[in-house]
């Protein structure tokens, strides 16, 4: 443990044989040092305060990335497609409704009281109703560069995978990719359309993803990294 940033940072330490100098990650672990077997304390600690500011910044965005308990009350953030909305609940006596307002707020307008179960149920509906729309058109967009028909596509809310594709060529994307980039969410179903042509995953099945989407490993990437924020909604 060191001060950094005047507060007590834990790190792991990893001594490596092969290791000739130290590194540093921060991921959803926090601080890990890589360091040469026979690297001093003193040595280590060096390092460590002579990265202090790339150490807080990182941990500050891997902080950000964890996944909050909500409350579903107005003022509540929400991730939609790579933006986030602001939610704002309204009474309103007829029909419960969810609508984007300004493209920046998710207006829920129902009977009072807004039980949170309750405003929860509409923003899924609503995500799910998007969901439905904008996968099944980009399912068809890089159907049509592969010269593919495409499948039938539906909606998932596994917790534990973002897509798969059957071998009857049905595709089902989780509706929870909604939150994140258009790059990302076209990563996942570049992946899954390039399955309808090699179901394995070799070397041939990644050109395929590549040639849909050069960027894909970037994406994946970031999917990764804030997959876990993501499925907790």
């Amino acid at each position: 443990m060191m001060l950094l940033g005047g507060r007590p940072i834990e790190y792991l330490l990893r001594r490596s044989m092969k290791r000739r100098r130290t590194g540093l990650t921060v991921d959803e672990r926090g601080l890990v040092v890589h360091v040469p077997w026979r690297a001093s304390e003193q040595a280590i600690r060096r390092v460590i305060a002579e990265s202090e500011p790339w150490i807080l910044r990182k941990l500050a965005e891997w902080e950000k990335k964890k996944p909050r308990t909500r409350v579903w009350t107005s003022g509540e953030l929400l991730d939609f497609l790579g933006r986030q909305l602001r939610l704002e609940l309204m009474e309103h006596d007829g029909l419960a409704l969810a609508q984007l307002r300004d493209d920046a707020v998710l207006e829920v307008l129902l009977t009072a009281p807004h039980s949170p179960p309750r405003v929860r149920e509409m923003v899924l509906k609503w995500y799910r109703r998007h969901a439905l729309v904008h996968l099944s058109d980009r399912v068809q967009h890089f159907c049509s560069k592969l010269g593919l028909q495409p499948p039938r596509v539906s909606l998932s809310s596994a917790r534990t995978l973002w897509g798969s594709c059957s071998a009857q060529r049905e595709i089902r994307l989780s509706w929870r990719l909604m939150q994140a980039a258009h790059d990302v969410i076209d990563y996942v179903v570049a992946h899954e359309v390039a399955h309808l042509q090699v179901m394995s995953h070799s070397s041939r099945f990644w050109r395929v993803v590549q040639r849909l989407h050069p960027e894909y490993e970037a994406a994946r990437a970031e999917l990764d990294a804030m997959a876990e924020h993501y499925m907790a909604l």
